[in-house]
């Protein structure tokens, strides 16, 4: 190999080790960045994991009796909260809920469904009374003064508010309510076992319940 063969080739030799350094060089840099973590979607949207979720209350059902929550022990119990002048999503949520009762009723599971009112000004003992029928005959309609509601929505974490939109004149009865929209499922001792989400399917429920076999 004479001189200028020698240079070529030491020249080519020079070129591929630079050229190796830069690739392990960005390599290194590549795989030293960090990727930012999205957040789940919906994400804080939900009841926290670890909240105290349920307790002891004392309300009126739509019979104009005292009712209590030791009455729901010994069987299974749904409750939701909603208001009757609701246009769509407490109707929706209840005729949900009317199908998994029939459904449950053939798998012989005895749950009571429980309608607890938001709305206590315009939700009276008679309002209840006419309005839950039209879903399912086990429904039970309890109401309340504000206080008692207030208390028993904050122990099931549950949010209402009337919108900003209907907040007029004191005294007017056409306003609308914002609020989350669950279903609470209790065991047989009356203690909060799950809840379900608006978006959760009749069959979801249905199978959710047979699946943990918790009314055994």
């Amino acid at each position: 190999m004479n001189k200028e063969e020698k240079t070529i080739s030491n020249t080519i030799k020079v070129i591929i080790a630079v050229g190796a350094m830069v690739l392990i060089i960005a390599l290194y840099l590549l795989l030293s960045i960090e990727t930012p973590v999205k957040p789940l979607a919906g994400h804080g949207d939900n009841i926290k994991d670890d909240a105290q979720i349920g307790g002891d209350f004392e309300l009126t059902d739509f019979n104009g009796k005292n009712f209590n929550s030791s009455m729901l022990k010994g069987h299974l119990s749904m409750i939701y909260f909603g208001f009757t002048y609701c246009p769509d999503i407490c109707p929706t949520s209840l005729y949900k809920l009317t199908e998994v009762l029939n459904a449950l009723d053939k798998y012989k599971i005895n749950i009571t469904p429980v309608f607890i009112t938001i709305d206590p000004e315009r939700d009276t003992v008679e309002v209840l009374k006419e309005y839950l029928p039209h879903f399912h005959p086990k429904f039970i309609g309890l109401t309340g003064n504000v206080g008692q509601i207030k208390e028993v929505a904050d122990k099931f974490k549950v949010y209402y508010a009337r919108s900003i939109d209907n907040k007029t004149a004191e005294g007017n009865k056409n306003y609308m309510i914002d609020h989350s929209s669950f279903v609470y499922l209790l065991d047989k001792d009356g203690q909060y076992f799950k809840h379900f989400y608006f978006s959760s399917s009749a069959e979801e429920i249905i199978d959710f319940i047979r699946v943990n076999n918790i009314s055994h």
